[in-house]
């Protein structure tokens, strides 16, 4: 009888564990803050109203009920949702005897640090390092006057600039003995490290446009085997580094070399609802470029040297009828790249 307590209390734990450890995660991907309406022109604009560094900080989302602010509402409603459940099972854990340090501590921030900590620590973001994908928006958001939206993943993707002309390094036994497992894609050679419900992937820039993602072998001076992408040689081509809360130092692409880039990369995607979340963070950071001069600038700088199919599809790609991306047309117009609206 005593080893079957046990266990049923060893489940009870494992299971209040995994749904305290998701809705952390949930927290992360979900906006927190509350909503400002303000009455101009007839019109009702939408803000969300969040504290940050002590200060309130006020970030426009969109017109009453349109899309984006339909969005940001369910993302709310899951942010609170996921505060709740947490506070369920804390108060469980505490009932079931679990050690108080467990209990509270949270489990992806602390990992997200100490990875951001060791890329630090090798100097790879001074060796063409840069966040990129879904936790590079995340920094825009936090730290650049981009709209908050839900995220759906918590996989980090790095981009590398190559050759690798640092300190040779073997970055992939560093994520091992930090307690990531090795995961080999036998399709192509390419390699993701995973922890948990976690995955980091290592990124470089692809010669040409095609559609396909590939991968070329072992890079030795670095130890990783990375996925070669088209286009990834706008976002290395233009860092910027930012202290981001909680995160410290990191790298990631001007706000203008990731607009253009996801512009490029939008249409080909196969899967719908990735083209889609494409598009919702193209428009949400054309809406803070059109707010910084320096950044319309930039976007026409970068754009100067682009390839001429490449201006194409961007252009194409902010007319698709399917993306609706009012903001993003504007931006375009004003870098001279394509007329507004």
């Amino acid at each position: 009888m005593t080893l079957v307590i046990k266990g049923i209390l060893a489940e009870s734990r494992e299971y209040y564990r995994k749904m305290k450890r998701e809705n952390v995660g949930r927290l992360l991907i979900n906006p927190s803050g509350s909503f400002y309406q303000k009455e101009e022109g007839g019109n009702t604009f939408v803000y969300m109203r969040r504290m940050e560094h002590g200060a309130r900080r006020h970030v426009y989302i969109g017109k009453a009920n349109s899309i984006f602010v339909t969005r940001m509402e369910r993302g709310l409603a899951l942010h609170n949702k996921a505060l709740h459940a947490i506070r369920e099972a804390k108060r469980a854990m505490k009932e079931l005897g679990m050690a108080s340090q467990e209990i509270q501590t949270e489990d992806y921030f602390p990992i997200i640090r100490e990875l951001f900590q060791t890329m630090a620590d090798a100097g790879l973001w001074d060796e063409g390092l840069s966040l990129v994908g879904s936790w590079c928006f995340k920094v825009y958001q936090n730290s650049c006057g981009v709209a908050y939206f839900p995220e759906r993943t918590l996989d980090v993707d790095f981009a590398m600039r190559l050759p690798y002309t640092g300190k040779k390094i073997n970055l992939g036994e560093m994520l091992t003995s930090l307690g990531y497992e090795e995961v080999i894609n036998h399709s192509d050679g390419t390699v993701f490290y995973r922890s948990g419900e976690l995955s980091v992937e290592f990124l470089k820039d692809r010669v040409g446009d095609g559609r396909e993602r590939s991968g070329s072998g072992y890079e030795a001076d670095i130890g990783i085997a990375p996925v070669a992408v088209p286009y990834m040689r706008i976002l290395l081509s233009n860092p910027m580094e930012i202290k981001a809360r909680d995160l410290g130092r990191v790298v990631v692409p001007s706000i203008a070399a990731f607009f253009l880039h996801k512009l490029l990369v939008a249409r080909q995607r196969r899967q719908e609802d990735k083209r889609q979340k494409d598009y919702r963070q193209v428009e949400a950071v054309a809406k803070a470029i059109l707010a910084d001069p320096a950044r319309v600038a930039d976007v026409k700088r970068i754009a100067a040297g682009l390839h001429k199919k490449w201006l194409q599809k961007i252009v194409a790609a902010a007319g698709s009828d399917a993306a609706a991306l009012e903001a993003t047309g504007a931006v375009l117009g004003r870098a001279g790249i394509v007329a507004a609206g």
